[in-house]
């Protein structure tokens, strides 16, 4: 099996250059140099996880070069004898890239987003009580006293409050504080019920541990919503808290080889998120998406 490997991964180089002889593909690292305009650069047209028929269709010229794809295929099949294998090569943390032509299509699919794309999409999960307090300041980090405030309000009367408090811990309190958390994929968080559309994790925590009054009154507090969002391409490296702007263009790769090699395999949407330190204006608010039938912590 090894040799075969090492075969496929001398090969790649070759492959390449003949590719862009033929004036199939560009030449590595040049994407964005051949690319004339942005017209699908504005914040009307993020790339979004979610909507897999408008991708740029640079991606699936990438993946699906004929003197590539075979490659990728040789890959998947040896992948079958061996453990974690090809495809996880795909959208790994780069620290544990090991793989020649995994790293090649992660460069090359990089290149393609930032010349294509300034915005991509994300989902910020909570409960709306009046949606124009997001419309004029936007959604804001999270801010811990005032939750905390918020919560006391909410479950007045339903003793050991402070005593739940104590129990969630600090290290938790800080986790959220000044961040606005946002997730890859709505299809995702629909079909796995994500607990995260439930709302602040903080009074969500606290409602848990003082029973069920409270947790009815959470569940009732505010409409379980996701708020789509254009986030700037220069944010995810900026203003995260880990760099996750390959998060995009590796998933998007990941589903164009899963979709050519299992035809079958329903797409429901792609786990994940990440962590923004900074406002996001009400300008780049896209769409609220009602998420009430999508929470079992409500029922």
């Amino acid at each position: 099996m090894s040799s075969r490997i090492d075969t496929i991964l001398r090969i790649i180089p070759y492959n390449w250059h003949r590719l862009v002889h033929e004036g199939h593909l560009p030449a590595p690292g040049t994407l964005s140099c051949v690319v004339l305009s942005r017209d699908d650069a504005t914040m009307t047209n993020p790339l979004d996880l979610d909507a897999v028929e408008n991708w740029h269709p640079d991606f699936a010229a990438l993946v699906y070069a004929r003197n590539i794809w075979p490659q990728i295929e040789a890959k998947l099949d040896a992948a079958e004898l061996s453990d974690p294998g090809f495809l996880p090569e795909i959208t790994c943390d780069g620290r544990y890239l090991q793989d020649q032509l995994a790293r090649f299509l992660r460069r090359e699919a990089r290149a393609i987003q930032f010349s294509r794309y300034s915005h991509v999409v994300g989902y910020h999960g909570c409960r709306i009580l009046d949606p124009t307090a997001y419309r004029s300041r936007g959604i804001v980090p999270s801010n811990t006293s005032e939750l905390i405030s918020r919560a006391r309000v909410l479950f007045a009367g339903i003793p050991g409050f402070d005593a739940a408090l104590e129990s969630i811990g600090a290290s938790y309190l800080e986790h959220n504080e000044g961040k606005v958390g946002l997730l890859l994929s709505c299809i995702r968080a629909k079909h796995s019920r994500n607990a995260y559309t439930g709302g602040s994790e903080l009074i969500s925590g606290l409602a848990n541990r003082l029973g069920a009054e409270a947790k009815s009154r959470f569940a009732q507090a505010g409409t379980r919503t996701l708020i789509k969002c254009a986030i700037p391409m220069d944010w995810l490296d900026k203003h995260t808290t880990f760099p996750v702007s390959g998060a995009y263009c590796n998933h998007v790769l990941e589903q164009l080889i899963i979709r050519r090699r299992w035809p079958e395999d329903e797409y429901i949407g792609i786990d994940g998120g990440y962590m923004l330190t900074r406002v996001v204006p009400p300008e780049n608010i896209l769409e609220f998406i009602d998420m009430t039938e999508f929470g079992d912590d409500d029922r």
